[in-house]
């Protein structure tokens, strides 16, 4: 009983310290990659539509123009340093 009381209490605890500068940093990077992702969908739905209604040439071209326009592009944010530790 005490092991596990023990646990519950330390996984609270752990649980509880995000601060609100953290909490913006996940959020933030969340909302970056799912942003990120729908506008690369976009991008290749775009690039595929294209390709759709041309001769080779068009579906080649057209596939050169979203390997460089749909790439993805990491964005780096910094992390907030935390206080006190």
């Amino acid at each position: 009983m005490k092991v596990s009381s023990s646990i519950f209490l330390t996984t609270f605890f752990l649980m509880g310290c995000v601060s609100p500068a953290e909490q913006a940093y996940y959020d933030t990077a969340k909302s970056i990659s799912k942003d990120q992702t729908m506008a690369q969908t976009a991008c290749w739905a775009a690039v595929s539509e294209i390709a759709k209604n041309g001769d080779e040439s068009v579906k080649a071209n057209a596939m050169r123009l979203g390997y460089y326009t749909c790439k993805v592009e990491t964005i780096k944010l910094e992390t907030p340093k935390r206080l006190g530790l």
